[in-house]
């Protein structure tokens, strides 16, 4: 589960060698808001915080730049992508720190603008890069042991470890055809090199070359993704008028769809006045520079799904962006949904959290809070 609702738009300009990046608790028992994309009457679940990682001022080791990701180690450890420190932080199941992995810098086991993170299968780490246009690997100690190189234009911007040792991305394919650059968004398994041994999920895209020499293209995040316990991968399409999900197989066999159209569903002013970030990356003859600027003019409708996620017991967690509070609608490997579950904190359309599901659990994270950066470990609430 790798998008948050306010989803970050993606720029890429080629000029000649240069590419550009824009990356754009209550007491009462909550409800599940109205959602009419299923007549099926299923239990309303509650997933509760139990705690939170993070503070305001006090202990650096708590205090966060910018969150980009949270997810479970294979140890069930808790671990925090911060892209302004360019470290992961580690902490316990309970929330104390232990330790840090990677650091800034354009060294081996250093980082430029690390942008997301894999749980490997043997417990090691895995971090894209998208300035060094890398994957740094490291053990299960968070050692660094090797990077991969040769990415074009950029590495998988969303990675997911696979329980046979590899990892699934979200990445872009440039290719010359002729005079023509043909450009694609792509799903794919690796293993060990850049090529891909499965492309589960292909989108065509669209270049502009209306500015003479300049060659644009222009995207939000089209899709999410999830791995499961058992390899098989599952992709939402991120509209504003279609539910769509799709599961495949590890080999890249679809056995799973789930598609209905829904009508647009208009942002409130507030999440208009809100506006959004933008990460904004320049690479030139391999020297970087980024900034990031505050994006007043927002698209207007919102997802239907903001999110995807698969839990231990390989159901499937399908977050809707359509909802002004989160709302999940929960499957199997199927397709039948099993329940809904919502959260017991009273979060808004602005407020709302990225939500990472994974096997070991629920964990939510805001890339641009309104108060400071902090994580919230939830628990499901089984009847």
């Amino acid at each position: 589960m790798k998008n948050s609702v306010r989803l970050i738009a993606v720029f890429i300009v080629l000029i000649s060698t240069v590419i550009v990046i824009t990356g754009c608790g209550n007491d009462a028992e909550p409800e599940a808001p109205a959602d009419t994309s299923s007549s099926e009457a299923v239990d309303t679940l509650i997933i509760a915080v139990t705690d939170t990682i993070g503070v305001e001022m006090g202990d650096s080791s708590y205090v966060f730049g910018m969150l980009m990701e949270v997810a479970h180690g294979a140890d069930g450890n808790i671990i925090a992508l911060d892209m302004n420190r360019s470290c992961l932080s580690v902490y316990s199941p309970g929330g104390s720190f232990i330790g840090y992995i990677g650091s800034s810098g354009p060294g081996p086991g250093e980082f430029l603008i690390p942008i997301d993170f894999a749980v490997m299968s043997d417990g090691g780490i895995a971090v894209s890069d998208a300035v060094a246009r890398n994957i740094s690997f490291f053990d299960a100690e968070g050692i660094f042991q090797e990077a991969m190189e040769g990415f074009f234009p950029t590495p998988p911007m969303s990675i997911e470890g696979c329980p046979d040792g590899g990892y699934v991305g979200q990445s872009m394919s440039m290719v010359m055809t002729g005079e023509t650059m043909e450009a694609s968004l792509q799903l794919c398994k690796y293993t060990d090199s850049t090529e891909a041994d499965v492309i589960y999920f292909s989108k065509p895209m669209e270049m502009d070359f209306s500015g003479g020499g300049q060659a644009s293209l222009q995207r939000g995040p089209e899709f999410d993704f999830a791995v499961g316990p058992d390899g098989s991968v599952f992709v939402a399409e991120l509209s504003d008028t279609l539910f769509a999900v799709s599961g495949y197989s590890p080999d890249g066999e679809e056995f799973l769809t789930l598609y209905e159209e829904r009508e647009k569903t208009p942002l409130t002013q507030e999440e208009i006045d809100a506006g959004s970030l933008a990460m904004s990356i320049m690479i030139t003859d391999g020297e970087a520079s980024s900034s990031m600027d505050r994006v007043e003019n927002v698209y207007p409708w919102r997802n239907v799904i903001a999110s995807i996620g698969v839990d231990s017991m390989e159901r499937i967690w399908v977050e809707m962006a359509c909802t002004d509070t989160p709302v999940f609608r929960v499957y199997d490997y199927s397709g039948t949904l099993l329940f809904v579950a919502v959260p017991d904190v009273a979060f808004t359309a602005v407020t709302r959290p990225s939500f990472m599901i994974d096997s070991g659990g629920i964990l939510a994270c805001d890339r641009d809070p309104m108060d400071y950066p902090k994580i919230y470990n939830f628990q499901l609430l089984e009847n």
